[in-house]
């Protein structure tokens, strides 16, 4: 993002105080009207399921940015050619027009990335909170109950609601998905079992949980048989590029990891998948019984 703020700054430095015939023949108002829209017209398009009020405020965080653009191009005209501060200031931020188009246009696209990110943690945090808003039930929650014999009382029952593991389980296997899923580019993290069936998944609003889940079952069956014409056990780990996604197939205990991201996700990504690897693989040992795993993997 900085590489890109210096590069919008620096290029119109290369042809000032040429204009290409661009006169600025509008009042500053008007043309921050008309920038203003703009940013909201282009994160309308590219945010198309944030909230009005949440466009609006990326669009003024934009036009902030924008002047700052505007002020470095400004505080270049003062060094490289020795011009008065605040002629110079006027230029880079509305009076030098190739300068300002060229940044009007490629600010809301130099902070889009940025913006995907703050979105994506403050689905997070919201995703969490109501996790944890579920299993804080207004009357505490009572796992043991004793029960006291008339003669003894050395008899204890223990009470576990079956309902609320599952739901703790269902929490804590979505924190490690949507600890993957936040990682730019990531369309969706979806652990399934042996049988085709979704456990968890984390993923975006276009992408089918259920089309993946038997997708991946069905590769990983069809890859056994092959592995096993070379004496393998079978697959741990597996990647798939096409032309517009990259799937990666995750084999942990007796269920699939699938995850599905744009194609040219960065390399990192495989360190991410690892490490969620590992914690679903530590949360399940802990959560069950090794005779259960043993099981479900055979």
């Amino acid at each position: 993002m900085l590489l890109l703020s210096l590069f919008v700054m620096v290029v119109p430095l290369i042809f000032f105080p040429n204009d290409f015939g661009l006169r600025v023949d509008m009042p500053f108002s008007l043309l921050s009207a008309f920038e203003l829209g703009w940013y909201i017209l282009i994160f309308f398009i590219v945010f198309s399921k944030a909230s009005a009020p949440l466009v609006i405020f990326l669009a003024l965080l934009t036009m902030l940015y924008r002047f700052c653009l505007g002020i470095g191009f400004g505080l270049f005209l003062v060094v490289m050619f020795s011009l008065n501060l605040s002629f110079s200031m006027k230029s880079g931020i509305h009076q030098y027009l190739p300068a300002f188009l060229l940044q009007v246009i490629l600010s809301p696209f130099i902070l889009k990335s940025a913006f995907e990110t703050l979105m994506k943690r403050s689905e997070r945090r919201e995703t969490e909170s109501e996790a944890r808003k579920r299993l804080s039930p207004e009357k505490p929650l009572t796992f043991f109950e004793t029960s006291t014999s008339q003669s003894g009382r050395n008899h204890m029952k223990v009470k576990t609601s079956a309902e609320e593991k599952n739901k703790i389980m269902s929490a804590d296997l979505e924190s490690a998905l949507n600890y993957l899923r936040e990682y730019s580019g990531v369309k969706g993290a979806i652990l399934v079992d042996n049988e085709g069936l979704v456990v968890a998944g984390d993923r975006s609003s276009d992408l089918d949980p259920e089309t993946f889940a038997s997708f991946g079952v069905s590769l990983k069956e069809a890859n056994d048989i092959l592995m096993r014409r070379i004496n393998e056990e079978g697959l741990k780990r597996m990647a798939i590029h096409t032309p517009n996604l990259w799937i990666s197939l995750n084999q942990i205990l007796g269920f699939t990891l699938v995850v599905v991201a744009d194609h040219n996700t960065d390399e990192l990504l495989s360190v991410r998948i690892s490490q969620t690897t590992g914690m679903i693989k530590k949360y399940l040992k802990q959560r069950y019984h090794q005779k259960i795993l043993k099981g479900v993997e055979d």
